[in-house]
């Protein structure tokens, strides 16, 4: 059975990469409009600046593995120094320590997300969980006190600094129904009339 192909051209082009070309003298003053719109070139090293990139964080690199491998040789050392017994209680003191940091880690995990839920209790921005003691959960509760009490009084003295400003008008013989104009008018006649009560 003959199966007839039709082969369609193909414009490989179409799925090559854009070449840059770098904008030509002459390019701006035919279109000014266009000069502006054509995004600014991108920054270009020389084959030094690369060299010396490359060879400065090849070098971090080294530092940090000669690091490790003198510490890894350290310890190499010491264990081959130690008797038995001193090897087990060497070991058993650093699977002390890992459990020990791993404990600290969930506790201080607890505390935080125990935070959250007392900062949004309080009405208080959650950002605060992050300037909180979690130490211990007295510690973090003492923390969160302080940090309320901190935040309650900023905000109180950003409502009086919003406050203050020009006092209000005196009295220019409106009738006596007119409504104050704006907050600080109304304000201003809370007040006034605290006054007279007391």
């Amino acid at each position: 059975m003959n199966t007839m192909h039709t082969y369609m051209p193909l414009n490989l082009q179409f799925f090559a990469e854009p070449a840059l070309e770098a904008p030509s003298a002459d390019a701006g003053a035919d279109d000014p409009g266009k000069a502006g719109d054509q995004p600014a070139a991108p920054k270009t090293f020389t084959q030094e600046e690369v060299d010396k990139i490359v060879q400065s964080r090849l070098a971090k690199e080294a530092k940090k593995n000669a690091d490790a491998v003198a510490a890894a040789r350290t310890e190499a050392q010491k264990l081959a120094t130690m008797s038995a017994e001193e090897k087990a209680a060497h070991e058993q003191q650093e699977r002390e320590t890992k459990l020990a940091q791993r404990e600290a880690e969930i506790a201080r995990r607890e505390l935080r997300a125990t935070a959250l839920q007392t900062l949004g209790e309080k009405q208080l921005p959650a950002e605060l969980a992050d300037v909180l003691d979690y130490t211990d959960a007295d510690k973090c509760s003492a923390s969160i006190a302080r940090v309320e009490k901190a935040y309650r009084a900023a905000v109180q003295k950003g409502v009086e600094e919003r406050m203050k400003g020009n006092p209000p008008p005196a009295a220019t013989g409106k009738p006596a129904g007119t409504a104050p104009q704006g907050l600080k008018g109304a304000v201003a006649l809370y007040y006034e009339a605290e006054k007279k009560k007391g």
